[in-house]
């Protein structure tokens, strides 16, 4: 298709990536349209009928082809039920392979076609520099550059060569600030310098190998910018800011591909401008292609700006250009959009690639007790204490009971309480089983005082016969458990990482030694990770 075909309003509706909810049907011929899991509400194939039928209905009404999205981070199971959940990122990066990070883009790819959608708002390619970042943790791989470029371009490739496109997120670089976007503008507070051997090296060298999307986050990045907002004197997120999205992102960097805004509905990017269109307005001046969920009047708007020049028809002609020619590449135009129901040997394919990431992927940091792997003939009793604050993890914590009692153990578990000490001294071997995750709920991944209390007596009693395994942060071994002589990281508070961990503790598959984190205490880190390689125990 010609950009000289289109009207000014296809033009500007090309730019609109807009959020589906349930059955109503938007009949403008959007540029994308974004899901989440809400427009099914069955665990089962019934529901994922229902979503094939609502995403074929856009489908076939599209005249342009569409792109359809999701937050397909972890898998396409963390957006539809019925589909299959992934380990979480750091679980990728602590396989510390290429091949199941290529098949981790793969089986997502085919999943995602298999309702119907062709664009994933992932990978998250942020490092994780400050360990107290609330956004990241366990979403992003690692905090280690060279891992990351490694990995991240084998998983974009999985995904892009099986006909899904990928988008690299959250530019300029989120997990240097210690805050959440969803609330407030955030910073990465890396000088320039630093920040092309870091942030910026990822997304350079993502560019370079083809990724066809990258989507900004509404942070700052203040040693490269100049320009600060009249208003506020503050310096403008990248979603409003010329300098990092023209200048850096598109000029400096040479990135060709569709550069989108983050949703347009968090905090970090109000407060700039008087409301919410004025501020789509202005981020599609500073050289965003497509607006994320932007307001019921956006269309009107920005028709207006350019009728008007405020927006020149050059900067718009751009940004379809860059939507045609990424649908043109995933050839939209020419093959059959509609779901394709995958088959046995590729439904067989997507369940071992979740199988082989939790399996490669559960970090033995400490073994000084020698508790693993266990022995069945000196540990006959397991008391397990479920720690979280968020309700559905225990479901998993009861995954790990059950898990535990099929290998013969007699099993206590404690969810709402500490375990008593005259427990510990009478069980074998006593679990703390820690479950976390960025959004879970919105805010910081430290255990609020109920957990934090539980999780404090955790090693007054016997810590020879104590043994801590975390599905989530990597970092509460040193947070809480520095003085733990056995220490797990599984990073994933999933069913397949719950399943890993029981077989790596039972010596029926390896622990990896490898840590896709720096796990130093805090006082022992240095700003930047300059000339360290990931941690081995």
């Amino acid at each position: 298709m010609k950009i000289t075909d289109l009207s000014l309003r296809e033009k500007v509706l090309q730019t609109v990536i807009l959020r589906i909810r349930n059955d109503q049907f938007v009949p403008d011929n959007v540029g994308a349209a974004f899901f989440f899991g809400e427009i099914i509400t069955d665990a089962d194939e019934m529901g994922l009928d229902n979503a094939r039928r609502i995403l074929t209905e856009y489908i076939e009404g599209a005249e342009i082809p569409l792109l359809i999205a999701s937050d397909f981070e972890n898998g396409c199971g963390s957006m539809l039920k019925g589909l299959t959940p992934f380990p979480y990122m750091m679980s990728l990066g602590a396989t510390n392979s290429e091949q199941i990070a290529y098949d981790y883009g793969k089986a997502t790819a085919m999943e995602a076609l298999s309702v119907g959608a062709n664009w994933s708002f992932s990978p998250v390619c942020d490092l994780n520099i400050n360990r107290r970042n609330p956004l990241i943790n366990v979403r992003g791989m690692t905090d280690d550059p060279d891992l990351a470029c490694r990995l991240l371009k084998q998983m974009i490739r999985g995904m892009q060569e099986n006909g899904l496109a990928a988008c690299a997120k959250h530019f300029p670089g989120d997990g240097v600030d210690w805050r959440d976007q969803h609330g407030l503008t955030t910073n990465n507070t890396l000088s320039f310098e630093d920040w092309k051997k870091l942030s910026g090296r990822v997304f350079q060298e993502l560019i370079d190998d083809g990724v066809m999307s990258v989507m900004s986050g509404h942070i700052t990045l203040p040693d490269y910018q100049k320009e600060r907002f009249p208003g506020n004197n503050m310096y403008l997120p990248a979603t409003l800011s010329y300098e990092l999205c023209t200048n850096l992102l598109k000029n400096e960097m040479s990135f060709k591909g569709v550069a989108i805004t983050d949703a347009l509905d968090m905090c970090g990017v109000m407060g700039y401008y008087k409301d919410l269109e004025e501020a789509e307005i202005e981020a599609f001046k500073a050289g965003y292609d497509m607006m994320t969920w932007p307001s019921a009047n956006y269309v009107d708007n920005l028709i207006s700006a350019v009728e008007n020049g405020y927006i020149p028809m050059e900067r718009l002609d751009d940004a379809v250009t860059r939507v045609l020619e990424m649908k043109e590449k995933m050839g939209l135009f020419t093959k059959d959009n509609h779901p394709k129901l995958l088959n046995e040997e590729e439904q067989n394919f997507v369940k071992q690639t979740q199988i082989r990431t939790a399996e490669n992927s559960i970090t033995l940091v400490r073994n000084d007790a020698g508790v693993f792997p266990i022995d069945k003939e000196k540990v006959k009793t397991i008391a397990v204490c479920t720690v979280s604050h968020w309700e559905p993890a225990y479901e998993e914590g009861r995954l790990l009971v059950k898990e535990l009692e099929a290998q013969g153990f007699i099993v206590k578990h404690y969810e709402k309480s500490s375990v008593p000490a005259d427990v510990v001294k009478e069980s074998d071997l006593t679990i703390y089983a820690l479950f976390s995750r960025p959004f879970r709920p919105r805010g910081f991944l430290d255990f609020h005082y109920l957990e934090a209390s539980k999780v404090a007596y955790a090693l007054f009693e016997s810590i020879p016969k104590v043994a801590i395994v975390s599905f989530g942060s990597p970092y509460f071994g040193e947070q809480f458990f520095e003085k733990a002589q056995t220490y797990v990281n599984a990073y994933t508070m999933l069913s397949p990482s719950v399943k890993a961990f029981v077989r790596a503790a039972m010596g029926e598959i390896p622990f990896t030694d490898f840590s896709p984190v720096h796990l130093t205490s805090y006082e022992e880190e240095t700003s930047l990770y300059q000339g360290w390689t990931p941690l081995k125990k």
